[in-house]
């Protein structure tokens, strides 16, 4: 194992989809080191010269707007990594590859880049059990891509970090981490100060406990650092992700080298998400319901709305606020009002109408709840915050408003009948291409697709 190290701690900029901007990167910092957070780790995968392009330099103009934000990170007290992932390159470790790479990092150590990360993640195709048979013979080419790239920056400074990600890079995808020939030779191989980077049990992992954790830092020889992909949104951008960091105990800071948050796509809804992690890597009594509520507490000014005249404004009850924050929770859980009006939803239409009594009406004030929280949404100052959540709040006041209509029709319609609603029709209500497909394709409870008995193949 590695001796004892400082616990990275910080944000990874690691989702597909458009990059944040120059000042949501600043924004980022001061939460960043206001909270305690140490690193920031720079991998936009729709950085075409992080990946696809990632031999090219940057012009001078990107080039002037990286030095820039390694600056400002430095400048916050907090680590900047920059990763290079060129494993979808074939020929990324030959001789040209590694010239490449010296001219790449030198352009980087220049604008005063100082530690780096080697990605090798998602170059793959997975099969349907998730179980990537990567083979031995990768090892060797990524291990000395990341010598060359340690060797580089150690020149610049000795006490550089460089940061790893393999290409089996949860349990999912490893199997047993003592079975795969891959992790047990890029452990035996690869420098003792490097930093491998792991997602947990799977690449969304509802928790990570350290059990999970202790079998493959055997395999590896060092504690892993955890890329937490709890808060991630880019593989379904219908979604959000508000509610606190949980799943990960407070015992698991001690058998791994630090974590890293990569959040939601859209900057602005991270607060929640960044204050309650930071709040985790900090306090030895973390307590996710409290560090929600504090966290809600401290975002609550910026959710300011405008009055009836001007001058006149007021802030979004924090109640309400953390309405959104349960509707939009966790990718495996509901909060605890929208599981409520949930389990009240379904409790309706299971259950005669003489027998609702106070179901009912706490389903409706909910729902009547959600459509007034939009309504207020339109009216904030801060228009990026708006226009982060719109489309998302949107569609919940859209559903609010059909249940509405629909428990109704159940309380006072004729059994047997059926109900429309003006305005959710077919064709432009959940339509489109992709929900037709779910329609024709639906999935159970437990993530599996069924093909209807007696059905054709």
């Amino acid at each position: 194992m590695t001796p004892s190290r400082q616990f990275l701690s910080g944000v990874v900029e690691g989702f597909y989809g458009r990059p944040w901007t120059a000042s949501q990167r600043t924004e980022l910092f001061a939460w960043m080191r206001a909270w305690g957070l140490n690193t920031y780790l720079y991998a936009p995968k729709d950085d075409l010269k992080h990946r696809h392009l990632w031999r090219a330099c940057y012009s001078e103009h990107e080039a002037s707007e990286l030095g820039a934000l390694i600056r400002a990170c430095r400048a916050a007290g907090i680590t900047f990594v920059y990763a290079l992932a060129p494993g979808l390159d074939p020929d990324f470790a030959s001789p040209a590859g590694i010239a490449a790479l010296e001219e790449k990092a030198g352009q980087l150590l220049r604008l005063g880049c100082t530690c780096f990360a080697a990605l090798f993640d998602d170059i793959v195709a997975s099969p349907a059990s998730g179980l990537l048979d990567t083979g031995a013979a990768v090892v060797g080419p990524q291990v000395a891509f990341a010598h060359h790239l340690l060797g580089l920056q150690r020149h610049r400074d000795p006490a550089a970090e460089l940061l790893f990600c393999p290409t089996p890079y949860c349990g999912r995808m490893a199997g047993p981490p003592t079975e795969s020939t891959y992790l047990r030779q890029l452990g035996a191989a690869l420098d003792p100060v490097i930093q491998v980077l792991w997602t947990g049990p799977e690449i969304i992992s509802e928790r990570i406990h350290p059990e999970d954790v202790a079998e493959v830092a055997a395999v590896l020889r060092r504690k892993p650092l955890i890329w937490d992909n709890l808060f991630a949104n880019d593989y379904d951008l219908r979604r959000l992700y508000l509610g606190p960091y949980s799943g990960r105990p407070a015992a698991l800071r001690d058998t791994v080298a630090g974590v890293l948050c990569n959040p939601n796509c859209e900057f602005a809804a991270n607060f929640v998400p960044l204050r309650t992690f930071a709040a985790w890597a900090t306090s030895p009594d973390y307590e996710a319901t409290i560090a929600a509520r504090a966290a809600w507490r401290e975002w609550q000014p910026r959710w300011q709305i405008a009055g009836s005249f001007p001058g006149d404004s007021s802030l979004i009850p924090l109640t309400a606020l953390e309405l959104v924050g349960d509707c939009f929770h966790l990718p495996h859980l509901q909060g605890p009002r929208s599981s409520a009006w949930l389990e009240d939803f379904a409790w309706l239409c299971q259950t005669a109408p003489a027998l609702w009594d106070g179901r009912l009406d706490r389903f409706v004030a909910t729902g009547r709840e959600v459509i007034d929280v939009f309504e207020k949404l339109t009216l904030l100052h801060d228009r990026e915050l708006l226009h982060t959540f719109y489309r998302h709040l949107w569609e919940l006041k859209e559903e609010a408003a059909l249940l509405l209509g629909y428990v109704e029709w159940l309380r006072t319609g004729k059994p047997g009948g059926s109900y429309s609603s003006a305005e959710h029709r077919a064709g432009t209500f959940c339509g489109g291409l992709a929900a037709e497909f779910q329609r024709l394709l639906p999935m159970d409870r437990s993530g599996r697709f069924h093909h209807p008995t007696g059905a054709s193949p």
